[in-house]
This record gives C-alpha cells, structure tokens and sequence, in this order.
C-alpha cells in the first residue's frame, strides 16, 4: 500500500483550538482526512450512514481516521463514538426500510447479480425468520454482510421494535471497537504506520472468516428446514 505524508494543520470548525497534526496515512484515505478536518462528527455521521444505506464507503476506516484525530486533541473520543452510534443506527435502519418496502421485488428481479435466485431468497427468508436478530448482530463487523443483514432483516419482516434493538446494539459495540482502535494508533501514530497492513490484512481476513461462517450458519438452517 502507497503511503504518503499528510499534514493536517488547519483546525476543525467543531474545535477550534485544535492543534496541528502531522502523520503519515495511505493515499486513500486523502480525502477522509480532509473530509472529516472540516466537518468533523458530522463528516463520520454522515459517511457511517452512507455506507449502511448500501453505498460503498469505508466506514470502519472513517471511524479509525476520527478517533486519531481525537486522540491528537481536534475531537473527542466520545463524540466519535456517538455520532458513529447514530450514523450506524441510522443506516442500518435505512436499509431495514429499504429491504421492508421494496427490498424482496429489487431482489426477485435483480438478485441473479448476486448469484441469489428464488430458491435460495426464500431459504435465507427462513433463515432470517428464525436466526435475523443474531445474524443482524454479527454481521454489524463485517463490512459487506451489514448492508446485505439489515437489508435482509426488512425483506423478512423482522418486527422493527427487534431490529432497533440489535441494530443499537451491535452499533454501539462496532462503534466502541473501532473508536478504541483509532484512539489507541491516534496516540501511538508510529505504530499505524508500522502496522497499518496488517491491520488491513487482518480485517479482510476476519471479513471472510465471518462470510465462510454466515454461509455455515446458511446451510445448517437449509437443513434444518429440509428435515422439518
């Protein structure tokens, strides 16, 4: 991964006498950086919220940038970790809605992109009916499977008094998990830059540790419905 040295020395409009900040960050995250700098909570808020309507941005590493900043001074911890709060329940309500209004029709007609045809519509319906708030949980770690869950939880009519209620959950603990991570490198910045592939690696590796896992999970409860 290209790295390049950034500096960030103009101060956040949410904090005015925040002091300057020099690091080095990968290429791609130039334009979080600058992003979050001007609008600050609003910038994470906002991105988290994208990303669970189903859009593709990094939510996790817009966190991480954050809590960096606020580790340095320009924003607080707590703040991070209550606008990544709102942003992920706003989102994953978004795609609740998403997938309880017109979510199963969108799938029917264009689920073949996704290698999901009837057959296998309908086993993961049944799947969420008995398993959604669990899965819904879990999946909240896992960047693709949290869209794809909340999405999957409206298509299957899971009560949203339920949802709401994992959807804060696992929002909350996502959003503590990653503040803590962004915080700990934003006071130890030489060592994100030392580690930051591996942490890179890591995550992609746990994505599809949790991927192989839902599909486990998908194919005990086919066969659970086939015995039934």
């Amino acid at each position: 991964m290209t790295l390049i040295t950034l500096s960030v020395t103009r101060p956040l409009i949410c904090h005015p006498e925040a002091v300057a900040v020099r690091f080095t960050l990968p290429t791609m995250l130039e334009f979080l950086t600058h992003f979050i700098e001007r609008y600050g909570y609003l910038a994470v808020a906002l991105l988290v919220t994208l990303e669970g309507f189903g859009l593709p941005l990094p939510g996790e590493t817009a966190v991480v940038t954050a809590a960096a900043f606020a580790a340095r001074g320009s924003l607080s911890v707590t703040g991070v970790f209550l606008a990544t709060t709102l942003g992920a329940v706003l989102g994953g309500s978004g795609g609740y809605w998403v997938g309880h209004l017109g979510g199963r029709r969108l799938l029917v007609r264009h689920g073949h992109w996704i290698r999901l045809d009837a057959d296998r519509l309908a086993r993961t319906e049944a799947y969420f009916q008995r398993h959604g708030a669990r899965t819904v949980f879990v999946a909240r770690f896992i960047a693709l499977l949290r869209i794809f869950g909340s999405l999957m939880a409206g298509v299957a009519h899971m009560p949203f008094v339920t949802f709401s209620a994992v959807n804060l959950a696992g929002g909350a603990l996502w959003a503590a998990t990653f503040s803590a991570v962004g915080y700990f490198f934003g006071k130890n910045l030489s060592l994100l830059d030392q580690y930051l592939g591996r942490i890179s690696i890591g995550l992609s590796v746990l994505a599809l540790a949790g991927y192989f896992v839902y599909r486990w999970q998908q194919q005990k409860a086919r066969k659970s419905v086939a015995s039934s």
